[in-house]
């Protein structure tokens, strides 16, 4: 056995680890893929909601996103 030892949380040059700030998003997207699921039982005009907000949670989620990537490189 070798008795050499490892450290590793000196590594030296490192950046630290990027965790995005809290968001609503990814709990409004679920929401949303929920609602278009129920409306092929309920009804169409509940698909069609749910399709609306779909693509408004996902652009909310990608503006976000760019944003925090044009902030992490700057």
């Amino acid at each position: 056995m070798a008795d050499t030892t490892h450290d590793e949380h000196t590594h030296v040059g490192h950046e630290e680890i990027h965790l995005p700030p809290n968001s609503w998003v990814p709990i409004s997207t679920a929401t949303s893929i929920t609602a278009i699921f129920v409306g092929f039982i309920v009804g169409w005009w509940l698909v069609i909601i749910g399709g609306v907000w779909f693509i408004l949670s996902l652009a909310a989620w990608f503006r976000g996103a760019r944003s925090e990537f044009a902030e992490l490189h700057d």
